[in-house]
């Protein structure tokens, strides 16, 4: 039988929160200044100290209030009470801009000393840039922005940039959830490429989108960007003839035929650019993927085939199978969102104020590279030959949450892990790394 008994030593259940304090040091968070509020950094280095827990509601301020380790940590002077935080964020949410634009330019200092990996194409490697919206829900909420979304709940709509096959956020905008998603993205993508032109290291970029944000707008602005970008965008085929599709895909397209009763062909149409008012973008071609079906899956036959066309726009000079491989490979960024929304539970943005979220979305960016930072040295310690990456959840788990007991000795604040503790080796090599830096 085991007993439970109480201790004055001060017991810390998230000794890896000295990890990510030493990010936000070397990210200048406490830095930021408002020109309405005083000890912006103060407030922003307590929010990003927080969601580095996973945790993102005003209430969890409050479990911090008296917390040494949690002060030291990340060099905060003091620890505001919950109710003068939210205070505090009302007042910068009158400037949200003025924080949002200081938080990307330490978002992007997180980036720039992370692991980063691109796609290799043809012997040429590709920094992917993939970009996405998401529904957060937010039901029975009476939050400012907050309306009915293409999922068929309450909530918002943020738009986000991911690059790497870490899926590093560069950058993100909360955004009503009944606004498109074409809505506001070409400024975005400008937004976007403004900052990759600051972490520009020689890369190819490699723009993915969904078919949502076809359109002229983007493909010129994305062409047009200055740095030699790519894309695979997949086309809209709400305007396409499916029979003309299918003819073109048997003339020209490579057969194959996965099961008996499926037939795929796959090809690229050349000649078929992007136009607008007698303007095109030779560049652009279409690449196809045609479908037919005589059959289910079960050998079940159909009275009328199946016919299903998929396009995508791309400047990339590889074969179809390659660029349509590439595009599925997009559909990761599901997974990032899923990581932020809920490993980190930014789903449920705490403010009802829609300026106040988007200062706070602008800070789990910052937390969740400062996260993903920490799981991509983990992994690169570990010596593994294949590429990997860490979910947050885990991260939070494996480093986050690394126990210790926080004492004094010799004037000095110190944190003492058990030496047999499996993350103790990792935990010392990222304490080195992040010193070193």
């Amino acid at each position: 039988m085991i007993k439970i008994e109480t201790t004055a030593e001060r017991i810390e259940s998230k000794g890896g929160l000295l990890l990510a304090g030493k990010i936000a040091i070397k990210a200048g968070l406490g830095k930021i200044k408002s020109s309405v509020m005083g000890k912006a950094g103060t407030v922003i280095t307590s929010l990003f100290a927080l969601m580095t827990e996973g945790k993102s509601d005003f209430e969890s301020m409050g479990e911090k209030r008296y917390s040494l380790f949690f002060k030291e940590a990340f060099g905060l002077p003091f620890v505001y009470a919950k109710e003068t935080i939210r205070l505090y964020l009302e007042q910068a949410a009158k400037k949200a801009d003025e924080i949002i634009k200081q938080l990307r330019e330490s978002n992007l200092k997180i980036i720039k000393d992370a692991p980063l990996q691109g796609i290799w194409i043809k012997n040429k490697q590709y920094l992917n840039v993939d970009i996405d919206t998401t529904a957060m829900d937010n039901s029975k909420t009476k939050k400012e922005g907050v309306s009915r979304t293409y999922r068929g709940f309450d909530g918002y709509h943020p738009i986000a940039a991911y690059i790497g096959k870490e899926g590093y956020m560069l950058d993100c905008e909360l955004r009503p959830g009944s606004r498109h998603c074409q809505n506001g993205t070409v400024e975005f993508i400008r937004g976007v490429i403004q900052q990759l032109q600051k972490i520009h290291k020689g890369w190819r970029f490699l723009f993915r989108m969904d078919s949502g944000n076809d359109s002229w707008e983007t493909l010129k602005t994305i062409i047009c960007g200055g740095l030699g970008n790519y894309l695979i965008i997949k086309r809209n085929n709400r305007r396409e003839n499916t029979e003309e599709w299918h003819k073109r895909a048997k003339r020209n397209g490579t057969r194959t035929e996965p099961r008996k009763g499926k037939k795929v062909w796959v090809g690229t149409a050349e000649n078929i650019h992007p136009e607008k008012k007698k303007e095109y973008i030779p560049e652009i071609h279409c690449v196809y993927e045609v479908i037919e079906r005589k059959t289910d899956k079960k050998g079940e036959r159909f009275l009328i085939p199946d016919i299903e066309v998929n396009l995508w726009r791309t400047n990339l000079d590889c074969a179809g199978e390659k660029v349509i491989e590439l595009y599925h490979d997009h559909a990761t960024g599901e997974q990032f969102h899923s990581e932020l929304k809920h490993d980190m539970d930014i789903e449920r943005l705490p403010s009802g104020k829609l300026d106040v979220n988007k200062i706070l979305l602008a800070v789990a960016m910052n937390a969740y590279n400062a996260l993903r930072y920490l799981g991509q040295k983990a992994v690169e310690f570990e010596n593994r030959t294949e590429h990997r990456r860490k979910r947050l959840g885990k991260v939070i788990r494996d480093i986050i949450c690394v126990a210790g007991k926080f004492v004094t000795h010799a004037g000095s604040l110190v944190l003492k892990i058990y030496e047999n503790d499996p993350a103790l080796l990792v935990f010392l090599r990222l304490n080195a790394v992040l010193d070193s830096s």
